[in-house]
Order: C-alpha cells, then structure tokens, then sequence
C-alpha cells in the first residue's frame, strides 16, 4: 500500500464513523452529558449587577 491510499482509507473510515450520527443524536448526547455534570462548572457570578 502507497502512502496515499492509507491517508485515503483512514479518511474514509472517518467519514464513515461521523456519519454513523446524525446531528440530532450527537446534540442530544451532548446534552446529556452537560446535565451530568455539577453545578461547579457553570460560571460564576462575580462582581455588581
């Protein structure tokens, strides 16, 4: 095998992988994943008003 015909399998095989989700799913796990997480990450209100 070339160089150039792993950089295209391994581009293929990345293809492939993101299009196994849709935009919707990956939003919704991103979602779940922030509800997981403690209210010690959220940003915290400092200073007047």
């Amino acid at each position: 095998m070339t160089v150039e015909e792993i950089k295209r399998q391994r581009q293929m095989e990345r293809v492939s992988k993101a299009a196994a989700k849709s935009h919707k799913d990956r939003v919704q796990e991103f979602n779940h994943k922030l509800e997981q997480l403690s209210e010690h990450h959220d940003i915290p209100k400092v200073g007047p008003g």
